[in-house]
């Protein structure tokens, strides 16, 4: 399988250390979620993605300036009857990011719903994206970018508009977390060598294991 380069970010010599994270994304179906982790993991884009069934696990690095910040990446399905697993995927997560589709209002209304429930019953210290997908659907927006942004600062997220068909700000959301999360703090050692490519996990619906880093 081709590999592409891992995102980077800074202009500093080669990573030293590598620093491994537990990321959920959440949403409503069909909003984009599995298609923003294609974008993000193999570059890819599918016009007609399959729905999730119950989770998928991949894997991504980031190389920051001094550190490979590496997550484990759970995408888990939207539809409603698989609601009730979302908790064995989200906790321990350190990150999350919480995805709606701009041109439907009701996605952006079940987002805030997962939002409330991830500060309510996630980790305290969880880094928290909102992700409005399809903003290569602008004209047929029905969630203003300015409502959105408005709702990220009152609650403490960071928030992006996004597109996984065009690209569009997929990298930097992921980056973004990768910059908030308290690398200081989590568990890793020397990055030997792998630094600067992808390790791509097959899809799988198996229990999520814990990071290293809690």
């Amino acid at each position: 399988m081709a590999t592409r380069p891992a995102p980077r970010a800074g202009n500093g010599g080669g990573p030293n250390r590598t620093c491994q994270f537990k990321l959920v994304l959440l949403g409503e179906s069909a909003v984009g979620k599995s298609s923003l982790v294609l974008r993000f993991v193999k570059g890819q884009f599918h016009e007609y993605q399959e729905s999730t069934i119950g989770a998928a696990f991949l894997t991504q690095t980031i190389c920051l300036e001094d550190t490979t910040v590496k997550f484990e990446i759970w995408d888990t399905a939207g539809q409603e009857r698989y609601h009730s697993l979302a908790p064995m995927y989200y906790r321990g997560a350190q990150a999350a990011i919480v995805v709606y589709d701009i041109t439907n209002q009701e996605s952006f209304a079940k987002a805030k719903n997962w939002v409330k429930e991830l500060q309510r019953q996630a980790s305290p210290n969880i880094v928290i994206a909102l992700a409005g997908n399809k903003a290569d659907l602008a004209s047929k927006r029905l969630v203003e970018y300015e409502e959105a942004q408005a709702y990220a600062e009152d609650n403490g997220l960071l928030f992006m508009e996004t597109s996984a068909k065009s690209s569009m700000n997929v990298n930097d959301i992921f980056l973004a977390i990768a910059k908030k999360l308290p690398r200081s703090e989590a568990g890793g050692g020397p990055a030997g060598r792998g630094h600067g490519g992808i390790n791509v996990g097959e899809e799988s619906q198996a229990t999520p294991k814990k990071s290293c880093c809690n």
